[in-house]
């Protein structure tokens, strides 16, 4: 079992320096609270929340540099089981970009992928305006306590088998989570399919869920998109790096598959692997 040591404050702020603000940017207004992240991170270490992965986004204003989003990945001994791991994720800005925000993510340890609980019970946000340390780390709490029902979900999502027609019901759906016109696509929702490990063979509804979910945010998928003039050209699909969008296309992709689950279940002829 693995036992979590954690980053430092130098280090989280060396990662991502906007995490090491000590103070909002230039003209928030009077009712501001401006609680540095490394408070919340300091709270959260001493519930035995670990700081373990820390990175920002990028700008298109200098004068947002140094306050922009930013998100910091935490583990707590004891929350692993079967082969995935509860984290929690805390994304936040300076800039008036985003509240403090607390999200459940199941991490998969066979291919590193972070997938976000989109589910209401696993997701917190604490405006500046007012901020509640205690309303915070009661959050905090509240994810650590809900371990057992994600684990649980993610056990039914491993239970249930899907048929290549399913499959790619499932593939077209998440396709148009990413594309807004997937007829000019650079890739076919059948690739977004495509297994990338032996451990990703099974044809099981979690794991359809990390194929596609990993095809579509580490990117590198081959295919053709056509130029300023018209003209066909070979392209590969670019990671998704932006924070925001990242979080955003997770949690749409975790709500599919639940979705996705709950139509399984209802069915009167679902196909499940026994436990």
């Amino acid at each position: 079992m693995t036992t979590f040591t954690g980053l430092t404050n130098d280090q989280i702020v060396t990662l991502a320096p906007a995490a090491g603000s000590v103070a909002p940017i230039d003209g928030v207004s009077r009712r501001y609270s401006f609680v540095p992240t490394l408070t919340a991170v300091d709270l959260l270490r001493e519930a035995g929340w670990l700081p373990i992965l820390a990175e920002q986004g990028g700008v298109r204003k200098d004068t947002r540099e140094g306050y922009q989003r930013h998100l910091i990945r935490f583990a707590k001994n004891g929350l692993a089981f079967a082969g995935e791991r509860v984290d929690l994720v805390l994304y936040n800005s300076h800039d008036r970009g985003c509240a403090f925000t607390l999200i459940a993510s199941v991490w998969r340890q066979v291919c590193g992928n972070g997938l976000m609980v989109a589910s209401e019970f696993a997701n917190f946000s604490h405006k500046h305006i007012g901020f509640s340390p205690d309303d915070f780390m009661q959050s905090a709490f509240q994810i650590a306590a809900a371990a057992g029902t994600i684990a649980d979900r993610v056990g039914e999502m491993k239970r249930i088998e899907m048929t290549p027609d399913e499959r790619g019901v499932y593939a077209r759906a998440a396709h148009h989570l990413v594309y807004d016109d997937p007829e000019s696509a650079p890739i076919q929702q059948q690739q977004l399919l495509a297994e990338r490990r032996l451990d990703d063979k099974g044809k099981d509804l979690w794991t359809t869920f990390n194929v596609v979910s990993e095809n579509i945010l580490r990117g590198g998928l081959k295919g053709e998109a056509r130029d300023s003039r018209g003209r066909l050209r070979r392209a590969t699909t670019r990671p998704v790096k932006a924070l925001e969008r990242n979080i955003k296309l997770n949690q749409a992709l975790w709500l599919l598959t639940e979705k996705m689950a709950e139509l399984k279940q209802a069915d009167t002829g679902l196909s499940v692997v026994p436990a």
